[in-house]
C-alpha cells in the first residue's frame, strides 16, 4: 500500500517539475558566411536611407508638386465634376476610338478609360455591357478618368459602334490563318494605311468646336468659286476592338474587322488583362503620334498646363 501512494507522489513531482532554464546551454557558433550576411542585412537599410535620403526628398516633392498642380488644374473639384479639354495641341489620339465589347465588370472598364486618359484618347464606346460601367468599382478604377466613363457610348451592336469608324483593328489572341493578321504592334504601325494616319499631325485648335462661328466657319472648310462654304475634310477613324474578359471576341466579330492584331507575350500567360491590352496598344499609337507631331511631352509641373483648359462641364 505503502509503495502505491510512493509511486503517485513521485508521478505528480514529475508533472509538476519544469524544464531547466537554457541559460547554462551555449548556442551553436553561426557560420563567417552568415555572419556576414546578417551584418550587412542590418546596415543595409540604414545606409541605403542615408545615401537616397537626398534623392528620395527631391523625388517626393516632386511627385508632391504634380499631385498638387494637378488638384489646381481641377479647381480641387472631385473627380466626378471634372472634365478636361485639350486645346492646343488637341488629343494626340483624338482621330483613335477604343471598343469594349460586352465588358462584365465594372472594374475593367474604369481601368480601360484610366489607360485612355494616360494616352489622350477620349473616345470610349461600349457595345452590349454585361455591367454597369457607371458602378463605383469602375469609378474608382478610373482615377481621374471618370468623365471618360461619362462621355462613353454605349452600343446594341459592334456594327453600330462602327458605323463612324474608317479602320477597325481587332485585337485577339488567336490569328492563325486569318487574312491581314499581324502578330506584333510593330507590323501593325509598318501598314501603309496605319503609318500614314499616325504620320498626320494632330489638328490645330483653329478648328475646335468651342471657336466663335464666324471664325470657326472660315477656317473648318474652303470656298469654291462662287463663295459657298464648303466643309473640311473629315479626319479618318481608326478603332481598336477588344472583346470580353473571359471569351474574347467572337469569331463573327473578328471577322466584321479590316485587321486583326496579336500582342506578343511569353508562355506562361494564354492573354493579357483587358486594361494591359489597351495600355499596351495604346502606348505605341501615342509615341508613333507624339514622334510624328514634334509635341513636346510634359517634363515638369509647369508642363502640365501647357495646352489644357477646364471644359466648364458640370454633372
Amino acid at each position: 500500500m505503502a509503495s502505491h501512494f510512493a509511486m503517485a507522489s513521485m508521478k505528480i513531482a514529475c508533472s509538476t517539475q519544469r524544464p531547466a532554464p537554457l541559460a547554462g546551454r551555449r548556442r551553436p557558433a553561426v557560420p563567417a558566411a552568415r555572419t556576414v550576411v546578417a551584418e550587412s542585412a542590418a546596415v543595409a537599410p540604414e545606409t541605403l536611407e542615408r545615401e537616397s535620403g537626398i534623392v528620395g526628398a527631391a523625388l517626393q516633392a516632386e511627385k508632391q508638386g504634380w499631385q498638387e498642380t494637378v488638384r489646381t488644374l481641377q479647381g480641387r473639384r472631385k473627380h466626378r465634376f471634372w472634365e478636361p479639354a485639350l486645346r492646343n495641341p488637341p488629343p494626340l489620339l483624338a482621330d483613335v476610338c477604343v471598343v469594349l465589347v460586352s465588358p462584365k465588370r465594372p472594374i475593367s472598364v474604369g481601368t480601360v478609360a484610366r489607360s485612355l486618359s494616360c494616352f489622350e484618347c477620349e473616345d470610349l464606346r461600349i457595345v452590349e455591357p454585361r455591367c454597369d460601367h457607371l458602378a463605383r468599382s469602375s469609378r474608382n478604377g478610373s482615377k481621374g478618368a471618370q468623365w471618360l466613363l461619362w462621355k462613353a457610348a454605349q452600343h446594341a451592336s459592334l456594327a453600330e459602334a462602327l458605323a463612324d469608324v474608317d479602320l477597325v483593328v481587332a485585337c485577339t489572341r488567336w490569328v492563325a490563318g486569318r487574312p491581314n493578321a499581324f502578330r506584333s504592334i510593330s507590323e501593325l504601325l509598318a501598314h501603309p494605311q496605319v503609318a500614314a494616319q499616325l504620320a498626320a499631325p494632330a489638328e490645330s485648335s483653329s478648328s475646335s468646336t468651342d471657336a466663335p462661328s464666324s471664325s470657326s466657319s472660315s477656317s473648318s472648310g474652303s470656298t469654291d468659286g462662287g463663295g459657298l462654304q464648303q466643309p473640311a475634310a473629315r479626319r479618318p477613324k481608326l478603332a481598336f476592338v477588344f472583346g470580353r474578359e473571359v471569351e474574347g471576341l467572337l469569331p463573327a466579330e473578328v471577322d466584321a474587322c479590316d485587321f486583326t492584331l496579336s500582342i506578343p507575350i511569353g508562355r506562361l500567360q494564354e492573354s493579357m488583362s483587358l486594361s494591359h491590352a489597351v495600355s499596351v496598344v495604346l502606348s505605341r499609337l501615342f509615341e508613333q503620334r507624339q514622334q510624328a507631331s514634334g509635341h513636346a511631352l510634359p517634363q515638369g509641373v509647369a508642363d502640365l498646363a501647357a495646352g489644357w483648359e477646364d471644359s466648364g462641364v458640370e454633372r
